[in-house]
């Protein structure tokens, strides 16, 4: 009678999926002896596998009574979600051999012991490393350890440690001394002085020719590794000394050397040892190799060629045949190959970006200056294309030579004979480029000079782009909350970063001329909110004398009472420090009085924004399943409002759905980066979250108010704007009940956006 119970139970949580009866009820015969609460709360878990992996589901329920012999009811959710993790990131055989695994380990990892797996943390130090090397660098897992200089790698599990608290604190000091690597330049690529001679290609890594220029490449490889990584020791001594000592407390007494008796191992020693003794140390290092010229803790990474080259020759003498030397657990590898293709991609991204960057500023140009610069007329313009081998582009000589001055010669570029500079922003970039790869490869000037002159042909030809959207995107994956079992669906959302393409119509004149009054006033009253003074009183130093205060100091003094001396008003002027970021619905429901209202609110805010010189960025989003999320680039934050932008935010119009966990998880990592005292994503939306998958109702909702969450646990305040009739059902819910406001005419979006940013930012 019980079996017959649970079978129909089971079917109550699964329709309308009905499954084979005979499986349903084997797989319930072992909860017959259960109590009836006990088959309560293990058939609870069904609705959170079941949508996931009807097999899983089967598996989970056939290995219960095994696995309640070790987990109790309380632990089941958090077994259940990491096997749900193992499925969405290796797929169902993975799963399956967790869950079959020996419970035992499990449950050392969850006491905090038995090793530590990189994903449980991943989310800690990623946002770690990145702050600490203020550059958005990308963690990988692989067996060994080492960093293209892009990508740090680290094992997918430490179990150095007993206690993962010294774990976690060994990867911290992994990531930490890889990136060390990084920073002091320890990947040369351009040689040294006297050593020009071993580089043979713009292309090679100058460190790489250099090792494989010995005859024992690994012995080189070892002796300059080893100088290198006591140079990072120092070099992060100084700027990260409180991991250093958690590490010589923790981590290095339980480092343990090679019983190499290779004398390369007295660097290794080094390494480790104390502060104080390490400069005496190696001085006598050095001396037992008959060199003492090496600089200590003033040396360059060039220093380090030099003396492994003088380094080489001494121990290539000795007798015994050279082993590889083994690193410590933090110190990794150098695999000059990985950073080789890295700094190639690298070189490749930056050029694709000097490419954009240069037609840009070209068709910045008037017509008649283009023209004259690419040798092309708009009345034969269609009857002929422009080809590379027409553009003639050469890079200033006296630039060249007085790139690495601080006082450089300003950049310039010659063209078809006709001499053009450089704005400042792409001059820089420019420079940049240059210190890092030491050349700007001619192709990316023609290619520049030709992307420009094509654009120019097919504006004049067909007047405009017939598509709206660059085919172009990068991708991210992010995370999304499933509320059904409590947990994240691991790398589940594919989010395509895209660019609209900017449409030249009479959409930003039209708005501006029909609200012109009230962009007068706006300005006028945003003007007025640049900054704010106010008195400050009972100061110890100040503008003016604080009566109150000194009134307040001799009565205290003719009552034997001690005195205050904050006798003082301060005039004190709170400058504004603030960045927005607006999210804007392109979802199909947009179409037709929204979207245009939409589009007017936005050509407003930012006329009056621009007055109160606030950052802030403009994205559109739209979804379309969870393997096509968009995010619309509009503006950025650092970017100028120019004529580019006016004719991006001509060109937003309805997409898809509104799947809106994705760029919200976005908009949240790109200000994380951001040094603001007042940090805003305003969203503009008809509707609620909603994707053709089942991205709807409690799913959507709840996925966006954890995306929700997650900004404000980064102290980053979300506001919505919403036209939508039903948005109290569950706005409210989602950000707050002050964190939102229902606007009931979608015409009055244009007058109510601006006076609702200034008092979020007031």
């Amino acid at each position: 009678m019980k079996l017959a119970k649970l079978t129909e139970r089971f079917y109550d949580l699964v329709a309308p999926d009905i499954p084979n009866e005979w499986d349903v009820e084997e797989v319930m015969e072992p909860l017959m002896d259960a109590t009836d609460p006990v088959c309560e709360a293990i058939l609870g878990h069904i609705p959170v596998i079941w949508p996931v992996s009807h097999s899983l589901c089967f598996d989970f329920l056939r290995l219960l009574p095994n696995t309640l012999q070790h987990l109790n009811l309380e632990q089941i959710p958090r077994w259940i979600g990491i096997t749900l993790d193992h499925y969405e990131v290796n797929g169902l055989r993975a799963a399956q051999r967790f869950m079959q695994d020996d419970i035992e380990a499990y449950l050392l990892k969850l006491k905090g012991t038995g090793g530590l797996n990189f994903g449980s943390v991943e989310k800690k130090l990623l946002p770690y490393i990145r702050g600490v090397a203020r550059d958005e660098l990308q963690i990988g897992q692989a067996r060994q350890i080492y960093t293209d200089t892009s990508i740090i790698f680290v094992p997918e599990e430490l179990s150095v440690f007993t206690e993962n608290q010294d774990n976690f604190l060994l990867y911290k000091l992994i990531l930490t001394f890889q990136w060390g690597f990084i920073a002091c330049g320890s990947f040369i690529h351009k040689p040294p002085v006297n050593f020009q001679h071993l580089l043979k290609s713009e292309d090679r890594l100058w460190l790489h020719a250099f090792i494989e220029n010995f005859t024992q490449p690994l012995l080189a490889r070892d002796i300059y590794h080893s100088l290198e990584s006591i140079r990072v020791m120092i070099f992060l001594e100084q700027e990260l000394p409180g991991l250093i000592r958690a590490a010589r407390k923790q981590i290095f007494p339980h480092l343990s050397l090679s019983n190499n008796n290779h004398p390369l191992y007295g660097l290794q020693e080094i390494l480790i040892t104390e502060k104080n003794k390490r400069c005496e140390q190696l001085s006598s290092f050095l001396a037992l190799a008959g060199r003492n010229d090496y600089p200590h803790g003033l040396a360059s990474a060039q220093d380090s060629a030099r003396l492994t080259a003088k380094l080489y020759s001494t121990f290539e003498n000795d007798s015994s045949e050279y082993v590889p030397l083994v690193p410590f657990a933090f110190q990794g590898v150098f695999k000059l190959r990985a950073v080789e293709t890295a700094r190639k991609i690298r070189e490749q991204k930056m050029g694709e970006q000097f490419v954009d960057m240069m037609a840009a500023h070209l068709l910045s140009l008037s017509d008649k200056e283009l023209g004259k610069l690419l040798k092309q007329d708009k009345r034969d313009s269609a009857d002929k294309g422009l080809a590379e081998s027409d553009i003639s582009m050469i890079m200033d000589s006296e630039f060249a030579q007085t790139a690495d001055q601080e006082k450089a010669a300003p950049l310039l570029v010659t063209i078809n004979n006709e001499e053009l500079q450089m704005p400042e922003e792409l001059e820089s970039f420019s420079k940049n480029f240059l210190d890092e790869f030491g050349h700007l490869p001619a192709h990316f000037l023609s290619a520049a000079a030709g992307k420009a002159g094509q654009e120019m042909l097919e504006h004049n030809v067909s007047g405009h782009n017939e598509e709206n959207r660059s085919q172009g995107a990068n991708i991210l994956l992010y995370d999304e909350w499933d509320h059904r079992r409590q947990g994240y669906r691991k790398n589940w959302c594919s989010l395509h970063l895209k660019d609209l393409k900017p449409i030249h119509s009479s959409f930003i004149r039209n708005t501006l001329d029909t609200y012109h009054g009230l962009t007068i006033r706006l300005r006028h009253q945003f003007e007025l909110m640049r900054s704010q003074e106010r008195f400050v009183k009972r100061q110890r130093e100040g503008d003016d004398i604080d009566f109150d205060a000194l009134v307040e100091s001799i009565s205290d003094s003719c009552a034997g009472i001690s005195s205050s001396d904050r006798l003082f008003i301060r005039l004190k002027r709170d400058e504004r420090d603030i960045a927005v970021l607006f999210l804007v619905d392109m979802s199909n429901s947009t179409a037709g009085w929204v979207n245009n209202a939409l589009k007017e609110s936005l050509v407003l805010m930012a006329e009056a924004i621009e007055v109160l010189g606030d950052r802030y960025g403009i994205y559109g989003f739209s979804g379309m399943r969870r393997s096509r999320c968009e995010l619309f680039h509009v503006k950025h934050l650092t970017e100028p409002y120019g004529d580019a932008v006016k004719e991006r935010i001509s060109s937003i119009a309805p997409s898809e759905y509104t799947r809106m966990g994705p760029p919200i998880r976005h908009c949240t990592q790109l200000l994380k980066d951001i040094d603001a005292k007042v940090r805003l994503i305003i969203t503009l939306t008809d509707g609620k979250p909603e994707d053709y998958d089942d991205y709807k109702g409690e799913y959507a909702i709840e996925d966006t108010r954890h995306a929700l969450l997650e900004a404000k646990a980064a102290d980053i305040h979300p506001f919505c704007i919403t036209i939508d009739h039903q948005a109290k059902d569950y706005m409210k819910h989602m950000y707050g009940p002050a964190n939102y406001i229902f606007i009931d005419n979608v015409r009055k979006l244009p007058l109510r956006i601006p006076e609702l940013y200034r008092v979020l930012t007031t």
